[in-house]
């Protein structure tokens, strides 16, 4: 195993601020959802698979986001810096996700997924195409601010419907999942810290069956420490430890592990407007 030494100690990072504020999700921008502090203008992530005690580069994927949080385009480049995939992602006026349409560069394959929104602004309907095929869509149901309590994903032969619950601040707190025959398999929850950053995710088959478990560890000043997931169906577990950030709070190195081995690293550089 590579050995990695004070992986959890010394980061210095303004705190957060005294007045809490947290943002239902359905009123969260992309930076918002990803975790993202500062006015994110782009992310380059390069990943690179440990092997033979040393690490590899792979690849490096280009995020860009618009001045108001929006992202606009993903760019993936092979190791040889070549484009494999571009993703570009279009707005209405409103700010609401019109549609994105990504390229393969290799065999010119495009995917196309389309929204669809009712009379309040509220999304309604999405439409997943693969060359022109529609591979999939998916029906919403909302609240009155637009949380989405319930989509009903329509596939060739069969359709599977999630049902989604939220706290007093807007936030997802259970998720269930049911068949065809609307028979519930499986279902989510979520709990949350005092600032609205999620620590603890579990999946269950049933109500005394844990399959899966996150726990998200940050420390004092809001910082993202670790990432702790076990799949109890496979007896997996992987650790992500982040190791370095910057002076907005993000992360800039990644490091994820499997048991007592090193899988890989994940490098950002994060520029701002």
């Amino acid at each position: 195993m590579l050995l990695i030494p004070f992986l959890l100690i010394c980061f210095s990072c303004k705190r957060k601020k005294q007045e809490i504020v947290i943002i239902p999700d359905a009123q969260k921008n992309h930076l918002q959802r990803a975790h993202l502090f500062g006015n994110v203008k782009y992310i380059e992530t390069c990943t690179y698979y440990y092997k033979d005690s040393l690490f590899v580069y792979t690849n490096k994927t280009i995020s860009q986001y618009s001045s108001d949080g929006y992202l606009t385009q993903v760019i993936v480049l092979d190791k040889d810096n070549d484009t494999v995939s571009k993703k570009t992602i279009y707005y209405l006026p409103n700010a609401q996700e019109n549609y994105w349409k990504e390229v393969t560069c290799k065999n010119q394959n495009i995917t196309i997924d389309t929204f669809i929104y009712n009379n309040y602004g509220f999304k309604s309907e999405e439409r997943f195409l693969y060359n022109d095929s529609l591979m999939y869509k998916i029906q919403y149901k909302t609240d009155a601010i637009g949380s989405i309590i319930e989509m009903q994903r329509y596939l060739p032969n069969y359709h599977i419907t999630n049902k989604i619950y939220y706290n007093a601040h807007g936030l997802t707190e259970r998720i269930e999942e049911f068949d065809p025959q609307n028979t519930m398999y499986k279902f989510i929850t979520i709990e949350y810290d005092n600032y609205g950053d999620e620590v603890n995710r579990r999946a269950y088959k049933n109500a005394n069956d844990i399959i899966e478990y996150t726990y998200t560890q940050y420390n004092n000043e809001g910082l993202l420490l670790k990432v702790i997931f076990e799949d109890r169906l496979h007896n997996l577990r992987e650790d992500k430890i982040y190791t370095r950030h910057d002076a907005q709070g993000n992360w800039l190195e990644e490091f994820v592990l499997q048991g007592s081995d090193t899988l890989m690293k994940r490098v950002r550089e994060i520029g701002y407007y």
